[in-house]
């Protein structure tokens, strides 16, 4: 791969991973890689496997083919949830921010 791609692909990992309010150490852990490693793909210093690709889709919700080319993710689907947040006060867009954020962790119940 060339150098140009694995900085592209660092750049849609970082966007990802600020869109979703999570710190390098939280996205690491989440993947369940190493935090420099991942790092390193952020910065486009490193090549990832095929299960670090698998786990980086399923922990970031993305589709492979949009980390590694760009395309597949279909942001102009939510526009009924952009509908429904355009109505919601300051207050109201930080709780279901909070809770968006949560749900896409996926964080283990404590039963």
């Amino acid at each position: 791969m060339e150098k140009q791609q694995l900085i592209e692909i660092g750049q849609r990992l970082r966007q990802r991973r600020q869109e979703l309010g999570l710190t390098r150490e939280k996205m690491s852990e989440l993947a369940d890689i190493g935090t420099g490693y991942y790092g390193q793909l952020e910065v486009g210093t490193s090549q990832m496997s095929i299960d670090t690709l698998i786990k980086l889709s399923q922990s970031m919700h993305l589709p492979m083919d949009y980390i590694i080319n760009g395309s597949g993710q279909e942001i102009g689907n939510s526009s009924g949830v952009q509908a429904l947040l355009s109505r919601c006060t300051d207050r109201e867009l930080k709780l279901a921010e909070e809770v968006l954020k949560l749900f896409l962790m996926k964080v283990p119940s404590s039963d």
